[in-house]
């Protein structure tokens, strides 16, 4: 599907906030409520929004351990594959399954509130599959920061305009009720208030104190989604670099490049095999490779070795464990009920 600068448009509002109104859009766009809207059920019908989901500052929730894995395999069957896959996406505390081309061919983000679950989970994944895996790199991320798709505007992104998760040690008490509205939100950014509180049995009222204080705490940071790449014609590519990080002014100057280049999407700092890696949305490879070449020459002095995976599905991705899965079960339930009246 051909985006149309409408189109363009409104995605770029829904990036900046995924729980805008069509009448709000509308206002900044210059539109009406029901042109917005007629663009936003095509993007949805057409599946280039995939899905909306909240962006949850994984360390205020008490996850402290959010840890990536760089994965190689050899000598899996396509059946072997599909089962290792399948079991990956079962499971809650896996909330990042990203499959390449490149470098490495999977990633996986492992979540965890302390080290013995964590391990855990990672020994049950290598008594299953570790006679596949040929190397297993680690990436200890140390903060997530999510800048606007402002390619999507076509201008750089103004500096400053950002989303964090991770990267405190701040830990906010949170109840039953705000777990539980986390999960649902992980799975449907865009759900109204009036299914939430129908699926968790509460009052309206209820709902909305808890979403205000989770947004006045910063643990929900943004309502954010997920695009279909193939459906635009658009790359997504998660490129490792090592970085020598002896001079904190170069590397606050490589920060501030990242934040205003409008491809550059997320910026994820850590420890391990790599110190950062990038997420970009671009057009075509040439278009990366200008990025890259722009990249390793400016800051040289402080890049060591850069490497490039290309996404070719997304399994699932988030900043926190949808806890409540099953309540997915109530969502279907709700809107059945919805339908048959």
């Amino acid at each position: 599907m051909k985006l149309t600068e409408l189109d363009k448009k409104i995605l770029f509002e829904l990036d900046k906030d995924g729980r805008a109104s069509f009448s709000a859009i509308a206002r900044i766009i210059g539109s009406t409520p029901q042109v917005v809207k007629y663009h936003y059920e095509q993007l949805v019908e057409n599946r280039i929004i995939e899905k909306f989901w909240a962006f949850v500052d994984y360390d205020k929730a008490d996850y402290s351990f959010f840890w990536g894995y760089w994965l190689k395999f050899s000598g899996l069957t396509k059946e072997k594959e599909a089962e290792m896959y399948a079991d990956f996406n079962a499971n809650k505390f896996i909330p990042i399954i990203m499959r390449c081309d490149g470098y490495y061919d999977c990633l996986l983000g492992i979540i965890s509130r302390d080290i013995f679950h964590h391990n855990e989970i990672l020994q049950s994944i290598f008594n299953k599959y570790g006679s596949y895996i040929t190397t297993s790199d680690i990436f200890v991320g140390l903060g997530f920061i999510k800048f606007p798709r402002t390619y999507l505007a076509d201008k750089p992104n103004e500096f400053q305009k950002f989303s964090v998760s991770g990267g405190t040690v701040e830990k906010i008490k949170l109840s039953e009720t705000d777990r539980k509205i986390l999960s649902l939100l992980q799975m449907d950014g865009r759900m109204e208030f009036t299914k939430i509180a129908d699926i968790l049995g509460v009052s309206v009222g209820l709902v909305h104190k808890h979403f205000n204080k989770l947004e006045k705490n910063e643990i929900i940071t943004k309502i954010t989604y997920t695009i279909n790449y193939d459906k635009i014609g658009l790359l997504l590519y998660r490129v490792c670099f090592k970085i020598v990080q002896f001079n904190q002014n170069r590397i606050d100057d490589l920060y501030k490049f990242c934040c205003l280049h409008p491809n550059i999407i997320n910026y994820v700092k850590g420890m391990g095999s790599w110190e950062l890696l990038l997420d970009i949305e671009i057009e075509n490879r040439e278009a990366l490779r200008d990025l890259i070449r722009e990249i390793k020459n400016e800051f040289k002095d402080i890049v060591r070795q850069i490497e490039q995976n290309e996404i070719y599905r997304m399994d699932k991705f988030t900043q926190m464990a949808i806890e409540y899965p099953e309540l997915l079960e109530k969502k279907s339930a709700v809107l059945s009920e919805e339908l048959d009246v």
